[in-house]
């Protein structure tokens, strides 16, 4: 039985109805356990606070609901000069304030600026409150008025270095939250300020970073510099690794400009012959199910079958073959006779999950070279209407898809929510607008799934959905993990010149039919 917390006063234990029809669930929040809040309720991101107290995207527009509840007491006090609708303002603008820094703190970058504009607001109006005092045209009120002045400016002359100095300190508490894009490539100019090169701080990374770490690390690198030197100047961090690489620089050029945070791409990977080739996407194919595994539940799965778990937990269908033996059984120890060595450890705390899990997974056969890792990223081109299967600086895949019409296909980031096989299989397939395969993406409106048109691939026809065809779909659907990233977007500039694999070998995964994988409980109604 699904439950549904309805409009109105905030959820209590008894505000729940029966869902009798599976069509509302695109526009309802799933709260889990069969429990879920409407998007279209006045109340939805308060309701979505109060059952999830650390979402940062209900912090925000919570925060942001009672900025506005604040101002209108703001405005009430000008008109009246009442001191309660004064102090209304005060606690409500510092509930709001909280929110969403909480929000921005937890990574939520929408908030940055919000942060930015509400402390700035909130010391704008704390000077100009104080200055609408009316005029009293008793000669007590002007006495009463000079008086006030005039202990004014000695309270000035005692406190007024302080409180510059503790202005200062507030103005760098948001200058390090500017605003910072990300561009993985070397600076196309040479970037030179005065002073700069001396200034210029270096930190130390692993070969084996991921991209996420590293623009972390160097961000962070950018912030201590700046709360050790609390100037307004241009600033520079580097990183190199141990083997005194460069592979990355953020930079900033002081003010109110944007940090740049430039990620150097690493030189390609380079293949003998396309078994090696092969090997290094099966290697990959696994590992990044084990991250996502690990990312998901905070440790690595003791038994990599783990990963191939019946619907909802099937990161794989199966763990596909290594190309030189052909075989996908898994081994503690090396034994060189094909498979996977998996070597399980408790996953140390603060230790880079990319690192962990590269060291864990390896091809059991003799393997002069190491396979480097980076995980499985899925990105869905509008402009040209091409999906692409990415690791690192390779292509593992390229499918031409079919997309939303109107533009209806949403751009941002998100990622695999659900992966079912024979989506409504109780339509027959030549009617079955999903196809074989789905796969569900966390605006669970949308999904990448087949088709029953192959005529539609590389048109503008869907409601909003992906669509490829069941042959590409079931190819597709084998080799990408459970929780994979999905971005999508018009820009082709991230993905330019990247190298691209040979045809798949058919050999290495299993498409076939699993009825494990199926979910014959549920009818979907994604934007087909």
């Amino acid at each position: 039985m699904h439950r549904l917390i309805t409009h109105g006063n905030l959820p209590s234990e008894g505000d729940v109805v029966t869902l009798e029809s599976t069509k509302l669930k695109g526009n309802l929040y799933s709260l889990g356990n069969g429990y879920y809040i409407s998007k279209n309720d006045p109340l939805f991101w308060k309701k979505l606070l109060i059952q999830r107290p650390e979402d940062k995207e209900a912090m925000y527009h919570v925060g942001l609901e009672y900025e506005i509840e604040a101002r209108n007491y703001l405005d009430r006090y000008n008109l009246t000069k009442t001191d309660q609708y004064l102090a209304l303002y005060h606690k409500l603008m510092k509930q709001a304030f909280e929110l969403i820094n909480r929000s921005f703190n937890k990574g939520f970058l929408s908030a940055r600026l919000d942060v930015l504009r509400m402390e700035r607001a909130m010391k704008l109006t704390e000077r100009k409150v104080p200055f609408n005092i009316e005029k009293s045209d008793s000669q007590n009120g002007k006495i009463r008025l000079f008086l006030a002045l005039i202990f004014g400016l000695i309270l000035a002359m005692v406190f007024l270095p302080r409180l510059l100095t503790t202005t200062y300190h507030i103005n760098n508490h948001y200058l390090y939250m500017l605003p910072y894009e990300v561009i993985e490539r070397k600076p196309t100019t040479l970037i030179s300020f005065p002073g700069l090169k001396d200034q210029a701080k270096v930190i130390v990374v692993k070969p084996e970073i991921s991209k996420e770490l590293l623009v972390h690390q160097l961000v962070a690198g950018l912030k201590a510099d700046y709360e050790m030197k609390p100037v307004s100047e241009a600033k520079q961090v580097i990183a190199i690794d141990e083997t005194n690489t460069e592979r990355g620089m953020v930079f900033w050029a002081g003010g109110d400009k944007t940090i740049q945070v430039y990620i150097y791409p690493q030189e390609s990977i380079a293949f003998e012959n396309t078994q090696e080739r092969q090997l290094w996407e099966t290697t990959t194919v696994v590992r990044s199910a084990t991250y996502q595994f690990c990312k998901e539940n905070g440790y690595l799965p003791e038994d990599l079958k783990t990963l191939i778990q019946p619907f909802p937990n099937n990161y794989l269908m199966e763990l596909p073959k290594d190309p030189f033996k052909l075989k996908n059984t898994v081994t503690l120890s090396s034994t060189g006779e094909g498979g996977w060595l998996y070597s399980w450890v408790k996953n140390p705390a603060n230790q880079d999950g990319v690192a962990v899990v590269k060291e864990a997974i390896k091809p059991n056969i003799p393997c002069a070279k190491e396979i480097p890792f980076s995980p499985l990223t899925i990105t869905i081109n509008k402009g040209n209407h091409t999906l692409l299967v990415i690791s690192g600086d390779r292509i593992i895949r390229k499918y031409s898809v079919a997309l939303g019409k109107e533009d209806s296909t949403p751009e941002g980031d998100f990622f695999i929510s659900k992966k079912i096989m024979n989506p409504d299989k109780f339509v027959p397939l030549d009617e079955n607008v999903y196809g074989t395969r789905a796969m569900e993406l966390s605006n669970m409106k949308f999904a990448i799934h087949g088709t029953n048109l192959p005529s539609s691939i590389g048109q503008e026809v869907s409601q909003g959905c992906i669509r490829l065809n069941n042959s590409e779909i079931e190819d597709l659907y084998a080799i990408t993990p459970l929780y994979t990233p999905v971005k999508i977007s018009k820009s082709t500039s991230p993905i330019q010149g990247l190298p691209l694999l040979d045809p798949p070998n058919i050999y290495l995964y299993d498409r076939t039919d699993n009825p494990k994988e199926e979910d014959n409980l549920s009818v979907y109604h994604w934007a087909h």
